[in-house]
């Protein structure tokens, strides 16, 4: 009897001491930090925006159909992609938040693009122009605070107005 209950005795006893797994990062935090960065982008803050992507050679980024991998090509592209429009400004819908382990998270949203340039045809007048789109980020917890380590945004063409 006492052969038959120790194999039982010792798996309890792994059970009770294993530890518990640390808790996923809380939804509200990660929908925080997706307003931050959409705040940092909407106020042309590139130094606070850069501040919030991981800094090293994994983190990512595809925006117009094109892939910026590491942090320095990310930033590199950061001034290209709005350098011929004269604002551009990001309205965000609701962000929901998937937890992938302890320390990183999915957040998806949708969105709307509000680009304002200049007409093609040189024309003095300043256009707006609304896009909807979505976005995708994967955050991860780091000693520094939640860290962007990719992300994915994406914005519908409109087709042109058609006339009577």
């Amino acid at each position: 009897m006492v052969t038959r209950s120790t194999p039982f005795a010792f798996a309890l006893l792994l059970c009770a001491c294993t530890p518990t797994p640390p808790p996923a990062l809380p939804q509200a935090e990660v929908q925080e930090f997706v307003k931050t960065y959409v705040a940092a982008f909407n106020a042309g803050d590139d130094s606070r925006l850069m501040g919030l992507i991981q800094h090293d050679a994994a983190a990512s980024s595809i925006a117009s159909g094109r892939l910026y991998r590491g942090w320095d090509a990310i930033n590199t592209s950061s001034g290209e992609n709005i350098s011929a429009l004269a604002r551009v400004s990001v309205s965000l819908g609701a962000v929901d938040v998937t937890p992938l382990g302890a320390d990183s998270a999915l957040a998806v949203a949708p969105m709307v693009v509000t680009a304002e340039g200049f007409p093609p045809d040189g024309g003095p007048k300043l256009t707006s122009t609304d896009y909807p789109g979505a976005l995708t980020m994967i955050v991860k917890r780091t000693p520094e605070g939640l860290r962007l380590i990719h992300e994915h945004h994406s914005v519908r063409v409109l087709a042109p107005a058609k006339g009577p």
